[in-house]
């Protein structure tokens, strides 16, 4: 173990004995996907992404700021903590570790942080949190020989942590974060006072957290500091970063399940071949012609017999016989057309020339009797 980080054990040990406030370590975040999440990866300049020359930011970690949205902004100026370079109480503003990110404005205000662009499954639930201490105010204050925030007129300065779904980033130092960005409820200076056991008061280290769906296969998540008014001190540290994806759970496969059979079913229904036999229905009706029931007159055509009895008889024959042709709606015809009728016409008239001449011999007959006689 190297001096120095005996010598940071050591502070540690001290801090949590006097009970200056701050937080030892942060427990474990189990699958992590956030890159230099303890800021203890190095650091180097970020001149060339567009801010100040001796702004440094923590390695992985990319500064935004945006000025010119009010007339006190100023671009914030990024700097790391390390405990090395600080006194006795030196750990009072990290978290845990050796070293912490800080960004801040003298006399101004600003809209700043940091962010990283980080690969998650597609449509995971992702929760993003960091611990962040808040210096703010117009005078210099001390307590257990650090300073503290003055909160009879402080700069109402706001922390954030923030996640874009779609993974989208600034287009450029002193462009602000996407509009689809979640963020979490702010955290305010006055919500991070605290007393130690002693009654001191201090700046404490608070962790706030965001949780969102991924709606790409990459997410950005950030930090943002924002105070409203452009006091001596504007300051805010941020140390240990933790992100979690859970990934959305598959769809359901029960699906496959259902498509084998009921579908090719409605097939047969279209199978429907009983059209014909209504045409068989339509083809009845020309067999309603049965006009051959007038075959029923040739059964009144016997012989006519000798007595006289039966003369009467024939004439109405003759006409009921012409009575049954009007029934049939069939086409009108004459009726000397059949050759029946012919027949049964020729039969008659031969039989009532028969007739009258047998009665008119009779007659000479009966004449010829009786003349004699008288």
């Amino acid at each position: 173990m190297s001096w120095r980080h005996s010598i940071v054990l050591a502070s540690l040990l001290t801090i949590s004995a006097l009970g200056a406030g701050s937080a030892l370590a942060q427990d474990p975040c189990p699958g992590n996907l956030v890159a230099n999440a303890s800021i203890e990866e190095g650091s180097r300049s970020t001149a060339a992404l567009g801010t100040r020359p001796a702004s440094v930011v923590a390695n992985a970690w990319i500064p935004w700021s945006v000025w010119g949205y009010s007339v006190h902004s100023h671009e914030a100026e990024f700097e790391v903590e390390d405990t090395s370079r600080l006194g006795r109480y030196s750990t009072y503003r990290v978290h845990s570790g050796q070293f912490s990110q800080k960004f801040s404005t003298t006399y101004g205000v600003h809209n700043a942080g940091m962010y990283q662009r980080i690969a998650v499954p597609e449509g995971s639930k992702v929760t993003f949190s960091m611990w962040v201490q808040i210096y703010t105010g117009q005078e210099q204050l001390r307590s257990n020989q650090e300073y503290i925030s003055d909160l009879s007129a402080p700069g109402n300065y706001r922390v954030y942590v923030g996640i874009d779904p779609y993974g989208d980033e600034p287009v450029g130092f002193g462009a602000p974060p996407s509009e689809r960005t979640v963020w979490s409820d702010p955290v305010l200076d006055r919500e991070t006072r605290r007393f130690d056991d002693a009654g001191l008061p201090y700046d404490a280290w608070v962790q706030i957290e965001v949780t969102a769906q991924a709606e790409s296969d990459h997410i950005t998540v950030y930090t943002r500091g924002e105070p409203e008014f452009p006091v001596r001190v504007n300051v805010s540290y941020w140390d240990d970063a933790c992100l979690t994806a859970v990934a959305p759970t598959p769809a359901p496969t029960p699906t496959l399940e259902f498509t084998p059979s009921p579908e090719p079913s409605p097939t047969p229904t279209s199978t429907q071949t009983p059209l014909p036999s209504a045409t068989a229905t339509a083809t009845l009706p020309p067999t309603a012609t049965p006009a051959p029931t007038e075959t029923e007159i040739p059964t009144q055509t016997p012989t006519p017999p000798p007595t006289a009895t039966v003369t009467p008889a024939l004439p109405p024959t003759a006409t009921a016989t012409t009575q049954p042709t009007p029934r049939p709606p069939a086409p009108a015809r004459d009726s000397t057309d059949h050759p029946l009728i012919l027949l049964l016409f020729g039969t008659l008239w031969i039989a009532a020339a028969g007739y009258l001449g047998w009665s008119l011999w009779q007659k000479r007959q009966a004449k010829g009797i009786r003349g004699p006689q008288g």
